[in-house]
C-alpha cells in the first residue's frame, strides 16, 4: 500500500510532462505556419522589386537572399523568361564557399535581355535534402524552391 501514492505522483509526473510536449509541439507548429505565411521564402529576389520598370538593352543587377548556408548542400540559380538553362548567382558572403545567403546575378545580353511589357524573373533553390515545402524533381533527385518576380521591361 505504501507504493500507490507513488505510483500516482509517476503519473502526474508523466501527464505533466506530455502536456509540456504537446504544448512545445504546437507552438513549433505554429511558428513554422507564420514563418510561411509571412512570406519568409528560402530564396528571393530583393530587387528588381516586384512590378519595377525596368529600362531594357541596359545590364541589370538582380539580387537576392536565401536561407542557404555553407552547411546546406544548396546552389541558387536563376533564369529570365524560361530563357534556359538557369544560371548559378555569385555569393556574395565571406563565410565560405557556398554560401548563398545573399547572391547577385548580372543580367546582360550574352544571358538574356529583358522585353517590352512583362517579364518573370525565377529564381531557384537547388539542395541536397529537402527543406520545409521543397518539391523533390525526379530526373535530378535534388530538391527545389522556386520564387519569382515580375517586372515591366520600359524603352530607354
Amino acid at each position: 500500500m505504501v507504493f500507490y501514492p507513488l505510483i500516482g505522483y509517476v503519473k502526474l509526473k508523466i501527464l505533466r510532462i506530455f502536456v509540456l510536449l504537446s504544448t512545445v509541439s504546437v507552438l513549433s507548429f505554429l511558428v513554422l505556419l507564420n514563418t510561411e505565411q509571412s512570406g519568409n521564402a528560402f530564396v528571393k529576389i530583393l530587387s528588381p522589386s516586384k512590378n519595377q520598370q525596368i529600362q531594357i538593352n541596359t545590364p541589370i543587377n538582380i539580387s537576392g537572399t536565401s536561407k542557404d548556408t555553407v552547411n546546406s548542400d544548396c546552389k541558387i540559380m536563376l533564369v529570365v523568361n524560361k530563357e534556359f538553362p538557369y544560371r548559378e548567382v555569385v555569393p556574395l558572403n565571406n563565410f565560405g564557399k557556398g554560401d548563398y545567403s545573399k547572391w547577385s546575378f548580372m543580367l546582360t545580353s550574352e544571358y538574356a535581355q529583358l522585353a517590352l511589357g512583362d517579364n518573370k524573373i525565377t529564381s531557384k533553390a537547388e539542395c541536397d535534402k529537402s527543406y520545409n515545402s521543397f518539391v523533390k524533381d525526379s530526373s535530378t533527385g535534388k530538391y527545389i524552391k522556386h520564387s519569382s518576380v515580375n517586372v515591366t521591361g520600359v524603352s530607354n
